[in-house]
């Protein structure tokens, strides 16, 4: 893989979580590995902390897994005041197999497999009985995370969701890069790689569950534990239509996380409360932030882009208490703005900052009702479905009469709701490409130059980088590029 030309940076790894987020590209005279770096149980945790500190990254959760599926999709309206960058490719649908940013990603989320990878295969030579329920600790969210960017991977690469598709998938990596060096892995199927990720995600419960100490706290959850692993195991099993697994797993979310309040909401993204956040990626200052590239109120109060037109038009402006969270008409920190425009201020900063620093909540109690509705629907259950939808709009909106769609207007109802209520958590595109809609941005204007995405375009999947197929003989393209 590609990946062999690069290694992790791990002595700044093993001295702070706040380690580089992404991996540079060198020619060393020697590759650090678990033989030569580590020397005891709590280097394997500040190696963790270094695998989450690479989730920081732009080609994960401080872009890709962030903002760019609002961007891409029909979310978000790109504004005069963009610049050209890395995204202009990704928004008009024009990433070729050379793009930067396609590259960039694949390189990013295999460094995090990589340091997961670290964690998983050297930890044992330093697990005792004494300390047991400290490597379970360790390697269970090492597990959790490898299986997580797998999946990923796969929903940017692969064409196919679907549980037992023979399509190809990307490359299941379970070994440290540097252990490799002549590797050159060809792409499993879809179902191969699911298998790994369940594989994983399981071996992730059962070491969570039994650990020498709390992993998150009531305030702040931005490690891997438990109820995590099943948020994760929820929307995983959700995309790949295993409707049973995904109401199970949401369930166990839902007694675990109750929803937020309509007081206790805007705390959330304040990160003045954790309620309902199963999982947030942390981010201090310096360290960039989850939606930057949306809007930057910092320094130059750059506002890329702004909130659709037809989003806005979804939401009840006067009771629903997302509408004032997510959005403001002409906001601004320096200048004026026309009212017209609504600038996504859901990522304002902590408390009354307003840097855009703050943590990027990946997994929520939210989502899993949505997960829940939109499975109970696809098996057959409309009244529990409805029932899912109605408790979500009802701790959203004050006075909200309970809804009675059913059928197909029960459908675009729950894709209505997942479209309000997870604006800018990394979901648009992938709900658009897992349910083969088009794309039809209906406020499209310059810069912007592309407006409509059929559902059998090619650009709903990202190519291989030509770097990696160059790079490795038994890598195949996908379909069109």
């Amino acid at each position: 893989m590609k990946l062999l030309k690069y290694i992790l940076v791990l002595g700044a790894t093993i001295v702070a979580s706040s380690c580089a987020n992404v991996v540079d590209e060198v020619n060393p005279t020697h590759i650090l590995d678990s033989s030569n770096a580590f020397k005891s149980i709590e280097n394997y945790e500040a190696a963790l902390n270094g695998a989450y500190a690479q989730l920081r990254s732009v080609n994960s959760y401080g872009r890709n897994q962030s903002s760019i599926p609002d961007m891409m999709s029909d979310n978000l309206s790109e504004s005069p005041e963009n610049l050209p960058q890395g995204t202009r490719g990704m928004v008009d649908w024009v990433y070729a197999a050379d793009n930067g940013a396609v590259d960039n990603a694949w390189v990013g989320l295999y460094s995090v497999v990589d340091a997961a990878n670290l964690v998983i295969n050297g930890i044992d030579a330093f697990t005792t009985p004494a300390n047991q329920k400290t490597a379970n600790r360790i390697k269970g969210q090492a597990f959790a995370l490898r299986a997580w960017t797998h999946f990923d991977l796969l929903k940017w690469y692969a064409n196919s969701y679907d549980r037992n598709s023979t399509d190809p998938g990307v490359p299941v990596m379970t070994t440290v890069s540097s252990t490799n060096p002549n590797f050159r892995p060809a792409r499993a199927t879809v179902k191969e790689v699911y298998d790994r990720i369940f594989a994983d995600m399981n071996e992730a419960l059962r070491m969570l569950a039994d650990v020498d100490k709390a992993i998150n706290t009531t305030t702040r959850r931005v490690n891997i534990d438990v109820t995590t692993v099943n948020a994760m195991l929820a929307r995983i099993s959700f995309y790949a239509r295993q409707d049973a697994d995904a109401i199970r797993y949401a369930t166990t979310v839902i007694g675990a996380l109750p929803l937020a309040s309509r007081a206790q909401f805007p705390g959330i993204w304040r990160d003045e409360n954790a309620i309902e956040v199963a999982w947030s990626v942390r981010f201090n200052p310096g360290e960039g932030g989850p939606a930057l590239e949306v809007y930057s109120p910092a320094g130059n109060d750059r506002a890329s882009f702004d909130a659709s037109a037809d989003l806005v038009a979804l939401y009840d402006r006067t009771n629903d208490v997302r509408f004032n969270i997510y959005m403001a008409s002409g906001f601004s920190t320096r200048t004026s703005r026309p009212a017209a425009r609504f600038i996504p201020i859901k990522y304002l900063g902590k408390g009354a900052n307003r840097d855009g620093i703050v943590d990027f909540k990946v997994l929520r109690t939210g989502e899993m009702y949505l997960i829940r509705a939109e499975a109970r629907l696809r098996g057959g259950d409309g009244a529990g479905a409805l029932q899912d939808l109605n408790t979500l709009r009802t701790a959203r909106i004050q006075n909200f009469t309970a809804g009675t769609e059913s059928g197909a207007t029960l459908t675009q109802a729950i894709a209505d709701e997942r479209r309000r209520e997870l604006f800018l958590e990394g979901h648009r595109w992938f709900d658009l490409k897992r349910t083969t809609r088009t794309i039809n941005r209906q406020n499209c204007r310059p810069p912007a130059t592309q407006c409509t995405l059929a559902n059998s375009s090619n650009r709903w999947t990202w190519p291989i980088p030509t770097t990696e197929l160059d790079a490795n003989p038994n890598m195949t393209q996908n379909a069109g590029y």
